[in-house]
């Protein structure tokens, strides 16, 4: 997919330069509905690297608000998960995945509805954790906590974008656009 005006770059090199191999080693996605494989949890973070590394796997679910349930697991790492995630609850399977993207250590991470199956609690275990580490990130959300943790926010409308501002401003806009007050969201839909 080529822009269709000016270029877009990766640590100031162009995605052209890259070539598609440099560039999904330097991408991490968590997507709404991803899948985890058949296998154990870790074989699901490190996806299947023929040489894992533990420490790495578990500083990724801790990052990922996920380490401490695993461990409450009987098998702990190695417990089996299915396809679609047989067995794990939507945010447990969400904050594997995101596990799985940030063992890539990636230099940009798109989240697109990634924490959409998590409570209000852990996701903002989830956004705390990955705020610090220095990466870009990009959130696709609709849930205003989500929206009012981003440093900007681009709202697009058919395609176009609408609006490009600081977090702040854009969450002002839409409470007085759906009349709410203070603290309060109007549109917030759960």
């Amino acid at each position: 997919m080529e822009p269709t005006e000016g270029e877009v770059l990766i640590g100031g090199v162009p995605l052209r330069q890259l070539g598609l191999s440099n560039y999904r080693q330097l991408l991490g996605t968590v997507m709404q509905d991803d899948l985890l494989f058949s296998g154990s949890i870790a074989d699901n973070i490190c996806f299947f690297d023929p040489q894992p590394d533990q420490d790495r796997i578990r500083r990724c679910a801790q990052l990922a608000a996920i380490h401490d349930e695993v461990m409450a697991m009987p098998m702990n790492y190695n417990t089996l998960v299915g396809d679609i995630g047989s067995g794990l609850s939507g945010g447990q399977k969400q904050r594997v995945l995101l596990a799985r993207a940030l063992y890539k250590q990636p230099r940009l991470l798109v989240l697109d509805e990634a924490t959409s199956h998590l409570d209000v609690w852990n996701e903002q275990l989830v956004n705390a954790a990955v705020r610090d580490i220095d990466m870009t990130r990009i959130l696709v959300a609709h849930r205003p906590e989500t929206i009012a943790m981003a440093e900007r926010v681009v709202v697009l409308e058919q395609g176009r974008i609408v609006q490009d501002s600081p977090a702040a401003v854009a969450m002002e806009q839409r409470m007085a656009r759906a009349g709410g007050g203070p603290g309060r969201v109007g549109d917030h839909v759960e």
